[in-house]
């Protein structure tokens, strides 16, 4: 059974232009999640999952550079590219993460693995950790069917298909470590204000070769309140309403 981390990458981002490949210390913000991920043990590959549009490039020359796969598929639909990618390489358990998450714990990477196969859900996520600390765990066969039942071509949220349409099993795994545990937190990187915190924490913990963990994270942001007040008033963008096929024609899930 093969287990990978698959990551949705793109370049088009509205709010902050290219932000994954902004650089923090002098390399490419995704290379640094990707020095993160590659620490944990349960995945056997990592995928970097970008689109056929030539704008995301720079993605693939970067899988190449930093020793990890890459897929490039539908540019809107994400569900169907996470989902071709995990067929071409033959993926039977889906570790979901997004480019713009560069503190993506590998040790909860390997939990979530290990919750997600030991109850057999179709869709597995964690609570607690902080926004952009947290990975999804998917069966390569519920990924198939949600995309059989889904009536939208723009999935870049689809978490819904498996918690709202009542047609997969699925659990979550609380993490009650209060040395990591804050899930108000933020260090998802979607604003230029969410790009300084994480780029102030890295000037405050990276050390060139090694990857600081997230209690280190936790732990500075509970020591400097400055610092989490710099992304406080950003708003996280809803997602938009999913829809399914239904009996004669589609409708809303």
């Amino acid at each position: 059974m093969t287990t990978a981390i698959l990551i949705t990458a793109r370049l088009k981002s509205t709010r902050l232009p290219e932000k994954v490949i902004r650089p923090i210390h002098g390399r490419p913000m995704i290379c640094h999640m990707l020095d993160r991920l590659k620490l944990a043990q349960r995945p056997q590959k990592i995928i970097i999952c970008m689109s056929t549009v030539a704008q995301d490039d720079p993605l693939e020359e970067i899988a190449v550079q930093e020793s990890v796969y890459c897929f490039r598929g539908h540019p809107d639909d994400v569900l169907l590219r996470l989902t071709h990618a995990a067929d071409q390489f033959s993926v039977d358990t889906v570790i979901s993460c997004t480019a713009d998450n560069p503190f993506v714990d590998p040790e909860y990477i390997d939990r979530l693995v290990d919750f997600h196969l030991e109850h057999g859900y179709d869709y597995s996520k964690s609570s607690g950790l902080p926004l952009g600390a947290f990975a999804y765990a998917l069966s390569h066969q519920a990924m198939v069917r949600a995309c059989e039942i889904k009536a939208e071509t723009d999935t870049e949220v689809w978490g819904g298909y498996f918690t709202e349409t009542g047609q997969f099993s699925w659990g979550v795994m609380q993490v009650d470590d209060p040395s990591v545990r804050w899930p108000e937190l933020r260090l998802t990187v979607d604003t230029l204000e969410d790009f300084e915190l994480v780029t102030r924490i890295f000037d405050e913990l990276y050390k060139p070769g090694q990857v600081f963990s997230l209690a280190e994270i936790v732990a500075l942001c509970r020591r400097r309140p400055e610092l989490v007040a710099i992304n406080a008033g950003v708003k996280q963008k809803p997602g938009r309403k999913i829809r399914v096929h239904t009996t004669g024609g589609e409708g809303d899930g």
